[in-house]
């Protein structure tokens, strides 16, 4: 079981009550509705053909609700009983657990006590007065007196834990059974899962498993983009897991799951994780082909090689020369192409020039990919750092078009990482702790997640046994509150 020993049990009592009686007030609603649609089974007043076919089809859906009447009473009466053996062992063993802590603190303390009293029994010089080893032996006896009687008082309060906890865990085996007999069992009455539905579950197990894989890809991309091979991976995992998102958050709206402005924000950091980076990349190489460009057609032609060398001429020449179209297609094909500076340092490593792709980071053993790898984490976009060093040279043509966009490049830096750091983070934990992913295909119908009165989510304090046995419960009732594939 999930309890820990010697504190008070996991738990409430109240809501595993109240939830027996929600599949107990179902129980007795199917028994009402079966019996009247018997009464119109048993109505032969009424000629006409369509009243006969009503009695037929009210005949037929009477069959099969009265089949999962059982689920319902058996799954009802296992959690009424169980709520209230829970209630009784909580009483028992959650005081004893208080009760331990005290005493336990007592103990160590008259522990303590009883040590130093032997220790200074001990440490009497055999010159002492009779009076004196007569004061000393009682003091320490009456401290192991001390020590004893808390000992024996610990023993007791652990026994009631014990009994209390037993007694939780044989009425848990008991509903359990109670369960799995309407689930699996003798009264499983024909009502087991489909072959798609097993199928579903399957698919659903592996989406989300698929989701967490890509959710630890987008942080490890951050880091590891310029690995050849794994690179590439992580940065198609990674931008996978930013659509899954996206799409995540449009059918939570759609289902009403979440408000328009949720929706907007995952949706608005879905996209930013896709095109976020390229963009502000885009807006950097910018703000420094304008400036290069800008500077060079004030200088003749050596003196603007001798400046900024001819590759860096070239390309900066073809950059400013792409029109706003061109650069928006460029950034809406990026999410699975990898920056020129991780292409870059992945050639080096490729062809065995490793040393001098890193520099070592001081104090650590790790090597960073780039020279500037404090710059390029907090900016998470060497394109930017790129931009930040060259406009530290003297000498540079800048207008206040290259100005605005070197701001917004490495402000839009700063945000888009830290904004991808936390959301990626985020992201994860959800999908761990089991919060994440609308699945596959569309929800379940368990009893324990669409019971009657809304979403009841894992039901509070059952052992993991039991909760799975609720769980497995299937609800045979559609939206509509008829008998599904009935009517």
């Amino acid at each position: 079981m999930s309890d820990t020993q010697w504190q008070e049990l996991d738990g409430e009592a109240s809501v595993v009550e109240a939830k027996g009686r929600t599949y107990t007030e179902l129980a007795e609603a199917i028994t009402r509705s079966v019996g009247t649609l018997q009464q119109i089974v048993d109505d032969t007043t009424t000629t006409a053909k369509s009243m006969e076919a009503t009695r037929k089809l009210a005949g037929e859906v009477r069959e099969d609700i009265e089949k999962a009447r059982d689920r319902y009473s058996f799954t009802g009466e296992a959690l009424s009983t169980y709520g209230a053996a829970l209630r009784g062992a909580k009483n028992e063993a959650d005081p004893a657990a208080e009760k331990l802590r005290t005493l336990r603190s007592e103990l160590e303390d008259a522990r303590a006590v009883a040590r130093n009293a032997e220790s200074q029994m001990d440490d009497l010089p055999d010159s002492a007065s009779q009076a004196d080893k007569d004061d000393a032996t009682r003091a320490a006896s009456g401290a192991n007196a001390t020590v004893s009687g808390l000992e024996q008082d610990i023993a007791v309060q652990e026994s009631y834990w014990n009994s209390g906890h037993g007694d939780k865990n044989s009425a848990a085996g008991t509903a359990m059974s109670k369960i799995e007999e309407v689930v699996s069992g003798d009264k499983v009455h024909g009502l087991e899962d489909s072959t798609w539905d097993k199928v579903k579950n399957v698919a659903k197990g592996i989406y989300k498993v698929f989701k967490v894989i890509c959710d630890i890809a987008g942080i490890l991309a951050i880091f590891l983009s310029w690995v050849p091979v794994l690179g590439q991976i992580l940065m198609v995992l990674a931008a996978i897991g930013a659509i899954l998102s996206i799409v995540e958050n449009i059918v939570k709206f759609a289902r009403g799951e979440i408000g328009f402005g949720a929706m907007l924000l995952g949706v608005g950091l879905g996209v930013m994780g896709l095109f976020g980076g390229k963009a502000i990349s885009s807006v950097a190489k910018y703000a420094k082909a304008r400036s290069v460009v800008q500077t060079a057609s004030r200088m003749s032609n050596g003196a603007a090689k001798a400046k900024f060398g001819t590759a860096v001429l070239k390309s900066s020449r073809k950059t400013f020369a792409l029109t706003r179209g061109q650069r928006v297609t460029e950034v809406l094909k990026s999410p699975f192409v990898r920056t020129a500076g991780d292409k870059a340092v992945a050639g080096m490593v490729r062809n065995g020039l490793y040393k001098n792709a890193f520099t070592s980071w001081r104090g650590s053993q790790f090597p960073l990919p780039y020279k500037d790898g404090a710059a390029r984490f907090a900016m998470g976009n060497d394109d930017v750092v790129d931009m930040i060093g060259h406009f530290n040279q003297t000498g540079l043509r800048i207008d206040s078009v290259t100005s605005s966009a070197q701001a917004i490049a490495t402000v839009g830096a700063v945000f888009n990482q830290t904004a991808n750091l936390a959301n990626n983070a985020a992201k994860l934990g959800s999908a761990i702790g089991g919060g994440d992913g609308w699945g596959s295909y569309e929800g379940g119908n368990s009893l324990a997640t669409s019971g009657a009165g809304g979403s009841w989510g894992k039901i509070t304090g059952l052992p993991v046994n039991v909760d799975k046995g609720v769980t497995a419960v299937q609800d045979v009732f559609g939206n509509d509150g008829y008998v599904a594939g009935s009517w």
